[in-house]
Order: C-alpha cells, then sequence, then structure tokens
C-alpha cells in the first residue's frame, strides 16, 4: 500500500473514532437515562413493580423485621406507625392502659354499661392493649393527615393535609423517602379504619405502593399470632427528617373526588343504579328501617314502658331500665334481647332483614312507608357529625339491603379484624353488584370508614377505578340552602342497641317514632310514600341562604332534616319518671352536631375542585420546620374517625 493510501485510511479512522465519540457523548448526555436526568432514574427505581405489588402484610413478617432491628430483609429501614385517632390515645390506647382507655369509652359511648366500655377488660385480659415494639404513635386527626380545607364552595373539617402539612407530619416522624411504612393501630373500636386512612393519604400525594404497608389485622392480629405488644409509652427516639412530597415522582390525586365532581356526577346521571355509569357507595353503617311502635299513641315509645322496669339515665351509665324486681340497671340491648327467654325482639345474624315481624314493639320502614309487620326495608345510614339533613346521595348503594350484605364484618376473616383474600372479597362485593366493571366512588361521615373501603377495593380486589369522596356526609349534608319550617320532616331520635350485648357486633339502629321522607321530583321536594307536594313545609334557606346553586339536598335521596334550634318540639310533660322527661323529646336539638355554624361561599362560581389544583401545584417544599404546628386537632365525636 502506498504511503498516500496509508494516510488516507487514518483519516478515515480518526474519522470514524471521531463520530463514535461524539455520538457516546450524545447518548450519554442527552439520552432519558443519562446522568443528566437522575430524577428519571430514581422514579423507575422507586416505582418499580409498583402496579403488582401486594401492600397487605402478615403478622409473622412484621415481628421477623422487627426482630431484625426494624428492617426489611433486602435491608430497608421500616418505621411502624401505631395510628390512632386522638392525642389522647397515646397515653391510653397506644400504652395499653386499660383504666385510661375505660375513661375514654365511658366520655364516647355514654357510659359503663356500652359494649365498647365492656370489652376492655377483656382485651386486657388476653394481652391484646398495647403497641408493637418499636412502634411510633401517629395521630391521624391532630391536623396533619387532615385539615380544614375549601374545594370552593365550603369549608370542610377532615379533608386531606396539605402538601405543607403532610411533609410535617413525615418530618415528625423521621421519615425518609426510601423507608418501608408499616401502618397498624392499637385502638380497637376503629378497626383499620386510621390506618387505612393514613394508607390512601400517602398514597395520593405520591408514595410507592412498594413503600407502604398495611398490617392485616392490625395490633390484634399479631397479638393473637403469639407476638408480644409492648406497654407503656414506650416511643423510640426520632430524628427529624427533611423529606418533602415534593421529592416523589409523581402524585395519584385521582384517588380523589372533588364536591364538584361528585354533584356533576349527580347531575348527569351517572350516579343511577340502573342507568348509571358509577357505583356510588355509602359505607356508613348499620343503614337504619327499625323504629319503635308506640301503640298506645301517648308519645313514648312502648320499648321504654315496659311493665316491670323504669327508664333512666345518669352520667356515668348512660341510658338505662331499672330492673324493679332487683333494682338491676339493664341496658336497651338486654331489655330488648336478653332479659326473657324467648327474647322480646327476635334476631338472626343470618337473617336479612334480622329481626322477625311482626313484634310488639318494632316496626320498619318500607318503601311505601312505615309498616309494623316487616317487609323490606327501606334503610339508609346516620350521620355522626355536624350535618343540616339525612340521606343519601342520589343513586348511592348502602352497606346493606333486604338482599345483600357488605357492611365490615362481611369483610373480614372470623377474627373481625383481617381483610378476606381477594377472592373472597370480590365475592362479597359481587353480592351487591360491584364488580370494578365501573368506576367505584365511596364516602362515609369524614373519609375514615369508607378508607377501609378503598383499601378492600382498590388494593384487596385489585380494582383499578376506585376514588374517595373526600369531603364526605360532613361536606355534603351541610350544603342546604333548604330547611324544614316545623318538625314533620325532622328525623326522630335514634338509639343503638347490641343484640349480642354485651359484645359491641352486630348494631341496630331504632328510631324513637317512624320518620316521614323527602324526595327531590325534579322540581320541587314531595313526600317519599304519598309522592305529594309538601306545601310549604320545607322552605329556601340553609348554610346556603336559600342559593340552590351548590345545593345537595335536592341532590339527595330519603332527606329528613336534623332538629333544627329555632323550632318548637313537642315535649312530654306527664313521663313515668318526671326528672328525665327531656328522654321523651323524640327531635332532640344539639348544637354541636345539628345545623352547626359553617362557613359557605354560597356565590362560588368554579369547578368546585379547588383542593385538587392546590395539591397539583404544590412542587416545591413549604420550607415548614419538623417544630411547626398544624391546625387545630379535629376530635371525632364518636362513631368512627
Amino acid at each position: 500500500m502506498s504511503e498516500k493510501a496509508i494516510k488516507k485510511t487514518k483519516l478515515l479512522l480518526l474519522a470514524l473514532l471521531g463520530v463514535v465519540i461524539i455520538s457516546t457523548l450524545v447518548i450519554w448526555g442527552c439520552g432519558t437515562k443519562g446522568y443528566d436526568n437522575p430524577a428519571a432514574v430514581s422514579a423507575a427505581k422507586y416505582y418499580a413493580n409498583d402496579a403488582t405489588v401486594n401492600t397487605m402484610i402478615d403478622p409473622a413478617t412484621v415481628n421477623r423485621w422487627v426482630t431484625q432491628g426494624n428492617k426489611t430483609d433486602d435491608g430497608k429501614r421500616v418505621v411502624i406507625l401505631d395510628v390512632f385517632p386522638n392525642d389522647t390515645d397515646t397515653d391510653s390506647w397506644f400504652a395499653g392502659d386499660s383504666t385510661l382507655i375505660k375513661q375514654q369509652m365511658i366520655t364516647q359511648y355514654g357510659g359503663t354499661l356500652s359494649p365498647q366500655y365492656k370489652m376492655i377488660d377483656g382485651l386486657k385480659n388476653a394481652n391484646l392493649l398495647g403497641h408493637i415494639p418499636g412502634a411510633i404513635p401517629q395521630v391521624s386527626h391532630a391536623g396533619y393527615e387532615v385539615a380544614t380545607r375549601n374545594d370552593g364552595p365550603i369549608e370542610t373539617e377532615h379533608e386531606v393535609g396539605t402538601g405543607a402539612y403532610i411533609d410535617q407530619m413525615l418530618q415528625k416522624l423521621g421519615v425518609n423517602k426510601d423507608d418501608v411504612l408499616v401502618l397498624t393501630t392499637s385502638r380497637y373500636d376503629y378497626p383499620g379504619f386510621c390506618s387505612a386512612r393514613l394508607f390512601w393519604t400517602l398514597y395520593y400525594w405520591g408514595f410507592s405502593r412498594n413503600n407502604i404497608k398495611v398490617l392485616n389485622g392490625g395490633n390484634k392480629a399479631y397479638a393473637q399470632a403469639g407476638f408480644p405488644l409492648e406497654t407503656g409509652k414506650v416511643i423510640s427516639t426520632i430524628t427529624p427528617s427533611t423529606f418533602s412530597v415534593t421529592q416523589l415522582g409523581q402524585k395519584h390525586l385521582d384517588a380523589r373526588i372533588s364536591i364538584g365532581e361528585m354533584i356533576q356526577l349527580v347531575d348527569s346521571g351517572a350516579t343511577n343504579q340502573t342507568t348509571g355509569s358509577v357505583v356510588v357507595l355509602d359505607t356508613r353503617q348499620p343503614p337504619a328501617a327499625y323504629y319503635f311502635l308506640d301503640q298506645d299513641n301517648n308519645g313514648i315509645p312502648d320499648a321504654f314502658e315496659i311493665p316491670g322496669y323504669t327508664m333512666s339515665k345518669n352520667s356515668t351509665e348512660g341510658l338505662y331500665f331499672v330492673r324493679n324486681s332487683d333494682g338491676r340497671h339493664v341496658t336497651l340491648s338486654e331489655l330488648l334481647f336478653k332479659e326473657t327467654t324467648p327474647a322480646r325482639v327476635a334476631f338472626s345474624g343470618s337473617s336479612n332483614p334480622p329481626i322477625t315481624l311482626p313484634n310488639a314493639f318494632i316496626g320498619i320502614t318500607a318503601p311505601a312507608g312505615p309498616n309494623p309487620n316487616g317487609g323490606v326495608p327501606l334503610s339508609f345510614p346516620l350521620g355522626n357529625k355536624a350535618a343540616a339533613f339525612e340521606g343519601i346521595i342520589k343513586g348511592a348503594k348502602v352497606t346493606k339491603t333486604g338482599t345483600y350484605n357488605i357492611t365490615v364484618p362481611s369483610l373480614c376473616k372470623p377474627d373481625g379484624v383481617s381483610y378476606l383474600d381477594q377472592a373472597a372479597m370480590k365475592s362479597v362485593f359481587a353480592t351487591a353488584g360491584i364488580d370494578g366493571s365501573k368506576p367505584i366512588v365511596v364516602y362515609c361521615n369524614s373519609g375514615a370508614l369508607a378508607s377501609i373501603y378503598y383499601y378492600a377495593l382498590h388494593e384487596v380486589c385489585g380494582f383499578q377505578n376506585v376514588k374517595i369522596y373526600d369531603g364526605s356526609w360532613l361536606e355534603w349534608a351541610n350544603m342546604a340552602a333548604y330547611e324544614p319550617t316545623d318538625p314533620t320532616y325532622v328525623m326522630n331520635d335514634d338509639y343503638t342497641a347490641y343484640p349480642s350485648y354485651p359484645a359491641p357486633s352486630p348494631s341496630v339502629v331504632f328510631y324513637a317514632a317512624s320518620n316521614k321522607y323527602l324526595e327531590w321530583d325534579g322540581t320541587q321536594f314531595v313526600d317519599s310514600f304519598t309522592k305529594q307536594p309538601v306545601n310549604g313545609l320545607v322552605k329556601k334557606g340553609g348554610a346556603l341562604g336559600g342559593n340552590t346553586f351548590w345545593d345537595t339536598a335536592h341532590r339527595s335521596e330519603h332527606v329528613m332534616f336534623r332538629p333544627l334550634g329555632s323550632l318548637t318540639y313537642t315535649m312530654l310533660t306527664s313521663t313515668p319518671n318526671s326528672s328525665i322527661a327531656f328522654l321523651y323529646n323524640n327531635k332532640t336539638y344539639s348544637s354541636l352536631t345539628d345545623w352547626a355554624p359553617i362557613v359557605t361561599h354560597p356565590a362560588y362560581s368554579g369547578a368546585g375542585s379547588e383542593i385538587n389544583n392546590t395539591d397539583k401545584a404544590y412542587t416545591t417544599p413549604a420550607g415548614a420546620s419538623s417544630g411547626s404546628s398544624g391546625p387545630a386537632p379535629f376530635i371525632p365525636k364518636g362513631g368512627g374517625c
């Protein structure tokens, strides 16, 4: 080869080498997996297998991680969060202090005769009180996980916490991005509510499902599996972190539905059970259809006038009946289900409806109206938070009817606290016509109980399109532009009884008398049973001042108003015990829960999804320190988180 040819070849090789080097640099520097896009690499790793991972964890695995020094099998740090609703639960339930727990049960459930009070000694004797060693207490209603927020037309408590508040919560807990969080609870009168709510909150803000685990059955299942719980207020030293949810690669804001979206679904007909495209499930329970008879028409339920018993009440025991033969204090549950053989009221947990009618003391409300002889129940649940009216969102299913039962106990294994497996869970929901073929929206009083159903449907069943209506009944039932003019369509008082007393489950709700309900016929309210207009018994007003644009009462079914303080209700003055005459006022007004003062914005003209907009825009940490305080604690008034 000539010298000229050799030089030409060398130049060609050098040129080719230059092309290779330049191409390599371009690929290295500009590719989506290169050093200039580490966020994409980090996110891909963090969310690997996120769509298929099992978020439920069993007690044996948690115990193994505890014995490994709070490390997973592949060496990740484990943070066990014991989640409960109130600050005081740290000293009581978390610490396993039965005396303090009993004091709470007296306050919350009305006295020492409540089944919730009576169950505590049994839990203590079975060594089921306390927390998993190394667990950190997490108060779910202390202003970080939830907050008072505004989707546009109304300020509502218990909405999902802002990004800044969630950052504060996680920093206080010392949580870092790659930690695996195990969510459990030491509180047994709220089985699984708060753990499921925290799971949903973390998922909403972008946590990988790889990194959030729910202990199936909570601390009770852990202890029953033979692993000891720790008692006392023993809390490990926490080193605050600087972690922010803005460090996560994505958010799952579509796990939540706003008030604006909920109204749009109702108005479009999407919630119609027959022709609609969405399943809406009201998870409050138990649905109520039974009422006490008053066959002598003296204004007092016959069940309160059983010969040989005198009704009474005090601050320690709550409502009870004195058995005149020996002075023993008997609960309403015992009076109806335990005091005689056969029982005064026959109950069967395997029947639906569960109470045999006709009965001397009980009637049932059917679609055609009150019926003392029985029939298919017209049942729907009651709220226990602040509200202007009761009912259900138009088109919503309830958790129990005469044909199916999907209440919480039906979602659990025989231990009453552990979720069913996927096949069994799907089978239960199928009885109610819920199979994941349509999007599902769940709600409850304040979004906590609904979280159990979100977890069961989304995580156990694997249905992908499941959302929580976060405002729930606490928001929906306060957006009223109508109010009653007299007590006709005001609800009667309700009483809860426990057929298996002193066991707290199952439970049955009885109204003091039969109620009248309202339906919206497209232009006006009509009586649910007669279908006749109510002719002035309802007027515009309410918290929205008569502005019906955001009104939810006319977008609901089976409406009855809560007692309104400005109305006069009949109160008997001649009773078997004149010192407790107030017990026979069947429409009792409470300023704490009935038409409570709220902040509304009736003139708001946006889409009603302001929280989504705010949370979507949260991309830069707010700079809150771990010592910052959140909003005022929200304390539930009983009946659920």
